[in-house]
């Protein structure tokens, strides 16, 4: 299972973007969170005013119905913001709108989690959805009641008594350890914590509009200096400077992060250098707008039909389900199905990229 390789799942009895864990401990039930200062879910308010604190960005981005919802969910909790909520909410269904499978009907690829937020509903007993939803499976697909159930799952995961959250899960992420711990636990992964924390941030209308050039940002600074990431400028392209800038999209960013604990990879290209079209066509490349990384090297074995380690990376990849999985995958190696192709341009590196989000 791809979780057993890259630490990409969540725990199964918690909720998921889709990559299950078996055999872990069970939640602690609803007058747990309770107890524990997250009170009972509540029909959203509806506002005539601008929503507070809200990014321009999150105006046009974020539907008026879920928008109402999390920011109502989010005062449930002393220390959990709709920001949050609401990047939750984007990463796991675009707030509804993704057509993937367990979104809107039945569940998502891994056969365990539903709804705009992804609980599971089939792992257990209990499962997220009877421990911090109703229980009522018709009822996870309804924002109404999963984005509540979210802030009562994450307000009992550490964000009721954050000053008791002392040891940081993720310390190259950006915000406190309460807020790390909580969303770790909603994901076991720190690229999924980077992710939330960071479109957080865009969401709120005090959030820079560019990332600062190096980035400051701990998380891009760990790629920069992460010994299994290297780079080349042999090719033309300068990814040595685009990865510091922490401008890459993040689904990228994490891809990196997570490839990086299974290989050893070479950045031959990322923007800079690269063509603003995709060859022999007038379509814009994904790596005009950062949504695409070139390989060269693998294991330190060049990119080529010869090299097992390319092809392990190449296959791999199509295991990647939810927020990680590529809309592209080029590579010298005809797998013969989609995201995959191989042409003349791609026999010395792989590429992979993905499309605009939602």
């Amino acid at each position: 299972m791809l979780v057993a390789l890259v630490a990409l799942a969540v725990l199964c009895s918690r909720a998921s973007p889709g990559f299950p864990l078996a055999d872990v401990p069970k939640a602690v039930g609803r007058s747990i969170a309770k107890a524990l200062g997250s009170r009972p879910e509540r029909p959203a308010r509806p506002r005539e005013t601008g929503q507070p604190g809200a990014s321009s960005f999150a105006l046009s981005d974020i539907p008026r119905r879920y928008l109402d919802v999390y920011t109502e969910a989010a005062s449930t909790c002393p220390a959990l913001t709709w920001q949050v909520l609401a990047a939750i909410g984007k990463i796991e269904s675009d707030h509804g709108r993704s057509s993937a499978p367990g979104v809107r009907s039945g569940v998502n690829r891994f056969g365990c989690c539903a709804g705009p937020m992804q609980f599971n509903i089939r792992n257990g007993s209990p499962s997220t959805w009877d421990t911090w939803g109703t229980g009522v499976v018709a009822q996870v697909y309804d924002p109404a009641h999963a984005i509540p159930a979210a802030a009562r799952k994450l307000c009992a995961d550490g964000l009721a008594r954050p000053q008791q959250i002392r040891t940081d899960p993720c310390p190259n992420v950006v915000g406190s350890a309460a807020l790390h711990t909580a969303i770790k636990r909603y994901n076991n992964a720190c690229w999924y914590v980077h992710e939330v924390v960071t479109l957080a941030g865009r969401y709120t209308s005090t959030a820079p509009v560019l990332a600062p050039t190096p980035s400051k940002d701990p998380f891009v600074r760990a790629l920069v200096h992460n010994k299994r990431i290297t780079t080349t400028s042999s090719h033309g392209c300068d990814p040595a400077a685009d990865l510091a800038s922490g401008r890459l999209d993040l689904r990228v960013q994490s891809l990196l992060a997570v490839l990086a604990e299974r290989h050893t990879i070479r950045l031959s290209c990322l923007r800079t250098g690269h063509s603003r079209f995709v060859k022999g066509t007038t379509r814009v490349s994904n790596h005009t707008v950062w949504r695409a990384v070139d390989i060269d090297v693998v294991d330190h074995q060049p990119v080529s039909k010869a090299s097992p380690a390319s092809r392990d990376l190449v296959v791999w990849l199509d295991g990647l389900q939810g927020p990680l999985r590529p809309s592209e995958i080029g590579s010298p190696f005809d797998i013969g199905r989609r995201p995959y192709f191989s042409d003349e341009g791609h026999q010395e590196h792989v590429h992979v990229g993905y499309g605009a989000e939602g």
